[in-house]
């Protein structure tokens, strides 16, 4: 069983593990806390990417909390434990941005004046960039770090001519059909031990038409430039890209942060040899990798 394969790390500390109901979905989130003897910089929402569970963030979310960031981790609706069997990939393009409004919120609590960071990968990479432009609660966002972005999937990982014609007619038929997106896991992360999890722990990365649709959509809007132009100018971005990222092409990245606004606060940065998911690159990559991103942080 998936919950039978360990994750490749040791955390030095322990998340908080909620279950969180909202709107007929049971939510399962983690918290890291910063320790206490750890000066507290700021709070990070983390938006996770395509078919992707908490676990695989151990390393980077541990390290981000030792460093004085707390991060907040919910496994989105039609993903993870919170969407388990027959409820893999059954979302909509309502429930994703409803659903990250409801948690911003709820993390507001407690500090109604506190601003967040916004930080994701892939497909969560494209959620939070949109985000910056037509978010319901985007005031409350500092700054956002978008790591290999869905902007254009590669020309590698496109399906064809004919599925890509098709599919926002299909999804409009049957949006909850799923199906395994195929994706190579060699293109996911130069990091052995990684891979080997993500192989063992989800042997297919699974969505719906709907939800193929969705995301793809998000990407082609963030290269209207008109659209683009609307960019929040007091959120501060960071966009970060390997250049051996054969799932989502780095030339859409460069694309989009082309279009933003001059007076907005930005950061491209493309990572020499890095695959597609840089939080859980190779030991050496990584390194460079989270002194970059704990470097852009600090600055805002």
């Amino acid at each position: 069983m998936p919950s039978e394969v360990p994750v490749p790390y040791e955390a030095k500390g322990t998340p908080i593990v909620e279950r969180v109901e909202y709107n007929g979905a049971n939510f399962k989130t983690v918290t890291w806390k910063v320790p206490e003897t750890v000066k507290y910089k700021g709070k990070i929402i983390y938006v996770h990417g395509f078919a992707e569970q908490l676990n695989i963030y151990t390393e980077h979310f541990d390290n981000l909390s030792q460093n004085g960031y707390e991060v907040f981790f919910f496994d989105q609706r039609g993903a993870g434990e919170t969407s388990p069997g027959k409820l893999v990939g059954q979302t909509n393009e309502q429930y994703v941005f409803d659903d990250l409004d409801f948690f911003i919120e709820r993390n507001s609590k407690d500090k109604p004046n506190e601003k967040f960071y916004l930080m994701g990968h892939s497909m969560g990479g494209g959620i939070i960039l949109n985000y910056g432009i037509r978010g319901k609660l985007k005031d409350k966002v500092k700054a956002i770090v978008a790591c290999g972005p869905l902007v254009l999937l590669h020309p590698k990982t496109q399906p064809n001519i004919a599925s890509r014609l098709a599919l926002p007619y299909v999804a409009k038929i049957i949006p909850s059909f799923t199906l395994d997106s195929k994706l190579n896991f060699d293109y996911i992360t130069s990091n052995d031990r990684w891979r080997k999890y993500i192989e063992h722990h989800d042997k297919k990365l699974i969505g719906s038409f709907g939800q193929f649709n969705d995301m793809f959509k998000r990407g082609k809007d963030l290269l209207n430039p008109a659209y683009a132009a609307k960019f929040d100018q007091n959120i501060a971005v960071y966009i970060l890209h390997g250049t051996n990222d054969r799932i989502n092409d780095i030339k859409g990245s460069e694309q989009f942060f082309n279009l933003l606004p001059d007076n907005v606060n930005k950061v491209f940065d493309k990572i020499d040899a890095g695959r597609h998911s840089l939080f859980i690159e190779n030991d050496e990559l990584y390194k460079l990798i989270y002194k970059k991103v704990l470097d852009f942080l600090d600055a805002y």
